[in-house]
Formats: structure tokens, C-alpha cells, sequence
């Protein structure tokens, strides 16, 4: 489901004054957009400014991370302001938009646009490895989202679009044959899905990811101090 949002690209943080400052926010689509903010704003407020540009009106499901100076993945906190946040923690310039908060069954989500950003992420943790799936849910998986990205498989002459096409994770396999043959798996699930809409097959999506394991769940690095006991002297 396409929006005709007008992008702009950079790759400077630029300060256009004293009391503004403009910062890029990647987008679940991987697209990028420029958010020019007082030094005061919150994170709230630069969400409310992304959620405008993508008409989107469910924004507490959502929130905007960046990448800390050791490269982990820290979360705005929406009441603060974020310049001060991007200052002391961001190793770059650069927000992330993403799903924060989960839910357990994707008939919650009122919105079509909510829905189309909540599959754009879910589908984001499956390819990435996030999310792990069998061989058969995966093949499952890759079918619908071919379903809600392409249409119908009789729209193509051949599904031969699809060696280009992201449909596995990346640590699935890089054995061409095997690829080609899970492709085809693919190319025939996809099929069987003739006549479904873009927005029932981001929904039929969406409910297969929530049944694998982990789903929700968000993992996060931690400490560990080892005390060694010596015993008494």
C-alpha cells in the first residue's frame, strides 16, 4: 500500500539556527524523510510529525530508537527532549520508526495504515532472523508477502521477478539450487492466493508471524559481574 510521500535524502545533521535543529528518520520501508525540530521538542513530538507524514493515528503502538555509541539499540523516551537524548547517546544522526509495542492478535490494529506498518515491521524481523520459522512457514510467509507486495501471480508473465526479491532470511541458505528450489515452493504457494487484497494478505501475514516463537518478545544485551569467593582467611 504506497504512499505518496515526497522524500528528501541527506546525510548531514544539519542545524538551521540556534533553536532548530533537522534530523532523518528511516522509515519501515527504508525510506527516508527530514524532521525539522525546535532543540526543545520531545520524542513524542517527532513522532507525531512521522506518524502526520504516513496519516497515521494509532501512534501508541510505535516509537523511534537509534543506534547508541556501542552500536545498541536504545529507544527515545517520548517526554524527553530528544536533541539532548540524540546528543549524549546516538552514535549518528539518524532515528529509526519502528513498532514498540506488540499485540497479541492483529484484529486490535483499526487502522489499514496500522496494519500495513505493523506487517512492514514484522515482516523486517522475519527477513532479518528475528523471528525464526520452520521451512513450511517460512515458504507460507514469503507467499503472502509476495501476495501484499506484487498482487496476483497471473499479473507476470513468470515469477522469475522473484530470484531478485527478498523472500528468506539470509542465514536460511546460500546454496543457489536449494534457493531456487525454495523460490518455486514459493512461486506455487503464491498462487493460492489469488484474489486476496493487499491489506487480507498483510493481515494473514501478520497472524502467521504471531504464532512462531519469540514473537513480541525483544532481546536485549546484558551485564554480567562474576564475583569470585575466596572463602575465609
Amino acid at each position: 500500500m504506497p504512499f505518496g510521500l515526497k522524500l528528501r535524502r541527506t546525510r548531514r545533521y544539519n542545524v538551521r539556527s540556534k533553536n532548530c535543529f533537522m534530523t532523518r528518520i528511516r522509515l519501515l520501508d527504508n525510506n527516508e524523510i527530514e524532521c525539522t525540530l525546535s532543540v526543545e521538542s520531545t520524542g513524542q513530538e517527532c513522532l507525531e510529525a512521522v506518524a502526520q507524514r504516513l496519516e497515521l493515528r494509532e501512534t501508541h503502538y510505535f516509537g523511534l530508537w537509534f543506534h547508541s555509541k556501542n552500536q545498541q539499540v536504545r529507544w527515545v523516551e517520548l517526554e524527553k527532549p530528544l536533541k539532548k537524548q540524540m546528543d549524549k547517546f546516538a552514535s549518528e544522526p539518524l532515528l529509526f520508526f519502528g513498532v514498540m509495542f506488540y499485540v497479541p492478535s492483529v484484529a486490535q490494529l483499526q487502522q489499514e495504515v496500522t496494519r500495513y506498518q505493523y506487517y512492514l515491521q514484522v515482516k523486517k524481523d522475519v527477513l532479518d532472523g528475528r523471528l525464526r520459522s520452520s521451512l513450511e512457514q517460512g515458504i507460507r510467509l514469503a507467499a503472502l508477502a509476495v501476495q501484499a507486495d506484487f498482487g496476483d501471480y497471473n499479473h507476470f508473465e513468470s515469477h522469475n521477478f522473484l530470484r531478485e526479491y527478498v523472500l528468506f532470511p539470509m542465514d536460511w541458505t546460500q546454496d543457489e539450487a536449494v534457493l531456487e528450489e525454495l523460490t518455486q515452493k514459493v512461486a506455487q504457494e503464491h498462487k493460492n492466493h489469488s484474489g486476496t487484497s493487499a491489506a487480507e494478505a498483510e493481515f494473514l501475514y501478520i497472524s502467521e508471524v504471531e504464532r512462531l516463537d519469540g514473537f513480541g518478545q525483544e532481546k536485549f544485551p546484558v551485564k554480567v559481574k562474576c564475583y569470585r569467593n575466596y572463602g575465609s582467611i
